[in-house]
């Protein structure tokens, strides 16, 4: 029972973090070029109803990530070792969480707050106000700055779990 226990928190913990990353590089480098194509008239409609859900499903990801990612240490066997900081397992989990947690307060506390701005003004912008449609551009290049660096952190976590896997 207990090897059953390890085996889905791992394979929860794997599948929500490949979401969650690849949520990210999804939204980076398809569909956001693939709405900034489309017609400005087009794009406010499909943002509106897209990014609160994708904000929404990708936080719960990352948290899920970060859930099933304590829960796996405590299922493994080794969580004494994570006193240890001389151990290259306890090491690279601790800075994957650490990382992980940053990841997902750059969601919290800086994304969710950014997109929720930009569909507010977003109408504004289609009506014309130009001081509106400054600031969503500027919104617009903020987040996908964020996004390059959200997927640096991502990708350094998953190095981190790769590291700690095989030690």
């Amino acid at each position: 029972m207990e090897e059953i226990i390890r085996v889905i928190a791992q394979y929860l913990h794997v599948t929500a973090g490949i979401l969650w990353i690849g949520g990210a590089f999804y939204t980076i480098f398809i569909q956001t070029p693939a709405i900034m194509a489309a017609p400005p008239q087009a794009r406010g409609p499909v943002i509106a109803q897209l990014a609160p859900r994708q904000i929404f499903y990708l936080l719960r990801l990352g948290e899920v990530t970060i859930i099933t990612g304590i829960l796996r240490i405590l299922v493994s066997g080794r969580a004494r070792e994570m006193e240890n900081l001389g151990s290259r397992w306890a090491l690279s989990l601790i800075i994957g969480a650490v990382l992980a947690g940053i990841l997902l307060g750059i969601g919290h506390g800086i994304i969710k707050p950014a997109v929720k701005r930009m569909l507010t003004l977003g109408p504004l912008a289609a009506q014309g106000d130009a001081g509106a449609a400054a600031e969503v551009g500027k919104l617009v290049q903020r987040l996908r700055t964020l996004g390059y660096y959200q997927l640096v952190l991502g990708f350094a976590i998953i190095l981190g779990m790769v590291l700690a896997r095989f030690s």
